[in-house]
């Protein structure tokens, strides 16, 4: 499953990075369910995610690893994980191009591939999943541009 965007920031690229480079700062703007981050060490991380279900809400538990990071232009990651005893593994990328002093484009893509039983409804799942990531940098770009906006 691909999944990938873009938008415009009015903010400075060092503010964006500030963000989109701390799981724990990101995680804010995921409005579509509740994230709780924990931090092994500089690259690795443990993510639970509460994600609805027209069942029950299940948890999902990722290990995250921050596989690049080139500050402040490009950052990358690997995730890990399982959910209704399927595997889930993928990679993402968010690049950072300066467009002007606090303007910043953000260029992201996310490639995961779902086993088991989840892995026959990938195509079902991938219109709601871009949705919700559309959502959730849209809420980034709001949260930044204020602070930004803020900070004078």
């Amino acid at each position: 499953m691909h999944l990938s965007g873009e938008t415009e920031i009015a903010a400075t690229r060092q503010r964006v990075w500030e963000t989109v480079s701390n799981p724990n700062r990101a995680a804010e703007s995921n409005t579509s369910g509740q994230a709780q981050i924990e931090k092994i060490d500089d690259r690795h991380y443990r993510v639970t995610v509460s994600a609805p279900s027209a069942m029950m809400p299940m948890n999902v538990v990722l290990a995250l690893e921050l596989t690049e990071i080139d500050e402040p232009n490009r950052i990358a990651a690997t995730v890990e994980g399982a959910i209704m005893g399927g595997p889930i593994n993928g990679t993402g990328s968010i690049e950072l191009v300066e467009l002007g002093p606090k303007l910043t484009q953000t260029k992201w893509v996310a490639d995961a591939t779902l086993g088991g039983m989840l892995g026959a409804f990938e195509s079902m799942i991938q219109g709601p999943l871009q949705q919700a990531a559309d959502h959730g940098f849209a809420s980034l770009k709001k949260r930044l541009e204020a602070e930004e906006a803020a900070a004078g």
